[in-house]
C-alpha cells in the first residue's frame, strides 16, 4: 500500500469513528445519500421493506430514502400504538437526522432516563442550535468523544483562531507571474455543486487572464464526502487541486481548523503567491488569516452564500434566537471585516455585509457567470428533446437544482395540477436531487399529476445544458426566507443563456437577475393561483416568450460572463497587492 492510500485508510477509519461516535444516525443517512444508487443501499431499502410492519425498519427505510413525510407517520403511529418504549431513542435519533425536530422531541419525552438517552437529548439540542445546553447534558457521561467535539466547535464559534508563528516569505511583488492560492471548500471533479462550478470557473478564468491559480480544498476533502481513493491532487481544465490530506487529520472543528491553517502555510511557503483568497465559510477564512498575519501575504474573502440562514432555514423560527444562530452571525461578520477585500455575490448580499459593519468600498460585487457551453449558441429545443428522449410537441416547465424544501418546487407541482387536466400538453421536468425529491414525487402522486412530471435525478454536468435548452419555462418558485431574499442562485443565470425565460419568485436577490416582463416574470412566492395563472399565460403567448428568451440571453452574455469576472478580480487582486503595507 502506498504511502497516499495509507494516509486515505488512516483517516477514512478515523472519520467512520468520528461520526459514529457523534451521530451514527447522520451518519447513516449520509452515507445512504452518497451511495443511494448503488446496489448495498438498494439491497438494505428492499431489505427493509420487507419489515414494513415493524416500526423501527420502515422509519430507517423512511430515513434513508429521505422520505420525511412517511418518518414522521411512522414515528406518530408508534408513539400512538406501541405498548413499550424500547426503540424511542432509537427512533428519536433517525428524526434528528433528518431535521424532524418536534417528532424526535415527542420521541424523546417517552424515554427513561440512560446514556443513550442524554446523548440523543444533547443532540437534539445541538441541532436546534442550543449549544450550551448540549455541552451540559453531556456532563454527566465520562470520556463522551461527543462532548469533545461539541466543546471544540462552541470554542471556534466563540472566537477561538488557529495559530500559526511568524514566517515571512520576502521579494514576493515582481517575484515572476501573479500568482493566487485558492482555498475551497470542494470542487470538480468531486462534487458538481453550483459552488464548485463557480470556483472552476472562476480560476480558468483567471488563468486566461494570465494569473497562476493555485488552488486547494479543504482538509481532508474529499474522503470526507467518501471519494476513498483519491489522489494527492486532481487536474480538472486550466486548474490543478491541491488535496489537503495530512497522515492523520484532526476531527474536532479547533482541531481541524489548526491543521488546516498549517497545512496551507506549507502550500504558500512553497507557491510563494501574492494573494491569498478563500471562501464561505467562516472556517476557511480563519485559516487563511492566520496564515496572511503569519506571512504579511493580504487576503480576499469570497461570500457565496448567507450560510448561517441556510442552516436556519432547516429549523424551527425559535432557533432564530439560538445561540449557534448567533455566533454563526458574528463569525461570518467577523472574518469578513478583517479580509483585505470581500466578494459577493449581488447587492443584495453586500448590503447585508454593509449592515455589519464591512466598509462598502472593500466589497467588489462578481455575479454568478456563464461557462463556455452556455457561450455557445444554445442547441435547438427539438434536437435537445430528442437526445433526452423528450416529448418533442409538450410545454416543459421545470428546473435544474438541489432539491431542497426552501426551493418550493411544491408550489410549482401545485400550480400545474391546477392547469391540468385542460392543459393535456404541459409537462414538469425536474432535474436534480436532494433531500426534498422523494416528498416532490409523493405529492406529484396525490395531486394525481405523476404521468405529467419526470423527475431525472442527477444528470453528468456535461448534460445539464442540454436540460436548460428543452425546457420552454424556467422556474425558481423559492420560498421567502432570509437566504433566499439574499442569495442569487447559478442555475436561472444558466437558462437565461439558454434562451429560456424565467418564472422566478419575488424576491430581491432574484430581482437582481430577472427584468419583470422583460426576461421572465417575477411571482408571489406562496400564490400558487399567480403562479398558475403566470404559466398559463406564457403557454398561450409563444412569441412573448422568444422575446424574453431573447432578451435573457443578451443579458447575461452582457453582463454575467466569468471572462467578466476574471477582470474584475484582476483589478481587485492588485488593488490589495499594491496597497501600502
Amino acid at each position: 500500500m502506498n504511502t497516499q492510500l495509507l494516509s486515505n485508510f488512516t483517516n477514512t477509519s478515523f472519520l467512520v469513528l468520528s461520526n459514529l461516535a457523534d451521530d451514527p444516525s447522520y451518519f447513516a443517512l449520509q452515507v445512504a445519500r452518497k451511495f443511494k444508487n448503488r446496489v448495498p443501499v438498494k439491497v438494505l431499502d428492499k431489505v427493509l421493506s420487507l419489515g414494513k410492519h415493524n416500526g423501527v425498519a420502515a422509519a430507517f427505510s423512511a430515513m434513508i430514502r429521505d422520505d420525511s413525510i412517511q418518518l414522521q407517520t411512522t414515528c406518530r403511529l408508534w408513539l400512538d400504538e406501541s405498548s413499550s418504549r424500547r426503540g424511542a431513542v432509537f427512533l428519536a435519533n433517525l428524526c434528528i437526522a433528518s431535521g424532524e425536530w418536534d417528532t424526535a422531541s415527542g420521541l424523546l419525552d417517552q424515554t427513561k432516563s440512560s446514556s443513550n438517552a442524554v446523548r440523543a437529548r444533547a443532540r437534539l439540542q445541538w441541532g436546534l442550535g442550543n449549544m450550551s445546553e448540549a455541552i451540559a447534558l453531556l456532563e454527566e457521561i465520562p470520556r463522551s468523544r461527543q462532548k469533545r467535539h461539541y466543546v471544540s466547535e462552541y470554542q471556534v464559534y466563540s472566537g477561538a483562531e488557529p495559530k500559526l508563528p511568524q514566517t515571512r516569505i520576502s521579494n514576493l511583488r515582481g517575484a515572476g507571474p501573479e500568482s493566487v492560492v485558492f482555498l475551497a471548500t470542494n470542487s470538480l471533479p468531486h462534487t458538481g455543486s453550483g459552488y464548485a462550478q463557480r470556483t472552476q470557473s472562476t480560476l480558468s478564468a483567471l488563468v486566461a487572464e494570465g494569473w497562476k491559480a493555485n488552488a486547494c480544498t479543504r482538509l481532508n476533502y474529499p474522503l470526507n464526502i467518501g471519494a476513498f481513493q483519491t489522489k494527492s491532487s486532481d487536474h480538472v481544465g486550466p486548474v490543478e487541486y491541491e488535496r489537503l490530506i495530512p497522515t492523520r487529520a484532526k476531527y474536532d472543528l479547533s482541531g481541524r481548523i489548526q491543521q488546516q491553517a498549517e497545512e496551507l502555510l506549507a502550500k504558500v511557503v512553497r507557491d510563494r503567491p501574492q494573494i491569498l483568497h478563500t471562501t464561505t465559510d467562516f472556517s476557511n477564512a480563519l485559516a487563511v488569516k492566520a496564515v496572511s498575519e503569519s506571512t504579511g501575504i493580504p487576503w480576499v474573502y469570497e461570500v457565496r452564500g448567507q450560510l448561517a440562514d441556510t442552516w436556519l432555514s432547516t429549523r424551527p423560527e425559535s432557533a432564530e434566537n439560538s445561540e449557534r444562530y448567533k455566533l454563526f452571525r458574528e463569525r461570518e461578520a467577523y472574518v469578513a471585516k478583517s479580509a483585505d477585500h470581500v466578494i459577493t455575490l449581488g447587492d443584495q448580499m453586500k448590503e447585508n455585509l454593509t449592515s455589519v459593519g464591512v466598509a462598502a468600498d472593500k466589497i467588489e460585487i462578481l455575479p454568478n457567470g456563464i461557462g463556455d457551453e452556455f457561450l455557445n449558441e444554445p442547441v435547438d429545443r427539438s434536437t435537445a428533446r430528442h437526445e433526452l428522449a423528450l416529448d418533442i410537441q409538450a410545454f416543459y416547465v421545470g428546473t435544474v437544482s438541489s432539491l431542497v424544501p426552501y426551493e418550493g418546487l411544491d408550489t410549482v407541482l401545485r400550480a400545474v395540477a391546477r392547469l391540468q387536466p385542460e392543459n393535456k400538453n404541459l409537462r414538469v421536468l425536474i432535474v436534480g436531487d436532494g433531500t426534498d425529491k422523494e416528498n416532490l414525487i409523493r405529492l406529484a402522486a396525490e395531486l394525481g399529476i405523476s404521468k405529467y412530471c419526470e423527475f431525472t435525478g442527477r444528470v453528468p454536468r456535461e448534460k445539464a445544458h442540454l436540460y436548460h435548452a428543452a425546457l420552454n419555462l424556467f422556474v425558481v418558485p423559492r420560498k421567502d426566507s432570509a437566504v433566499t431574499r439574499a442569495v442569487t442562485p447559478l442555475k436561472p443565470v444558466e437558462a437565461l443563456a439558454s434562451r429560456v425565460p424565467v418564472l422566478a419568485s419575488d424576491l430581491p436577490a432574484l430581482g437582481e437577475l430577472i427584468e419583470d416582463g422583460v426576461t421572465g416574470y417575477l411571482v408571489d412566492s406562496s400564490d400558487v393561483d399567480q403562479w398558475a395563472s403566470s404559466i398559463d399565460r406564457l403557454m398561450k403567448d409563444p412569441e412573448k416568450l422568444l422575446v424574453m428568451g431573447d432578451s435573457g440571453r443578451e443579458l447575461v452574455l452582457n453582463t454575467r460572463t466569468w471572462s467578466q469576472n476574471a477582470k474584475k478580480l484582476d483589478c481587485v487582486y492588485r488593488l490589495v497587492i499594491n496597497k501600502p503595507l
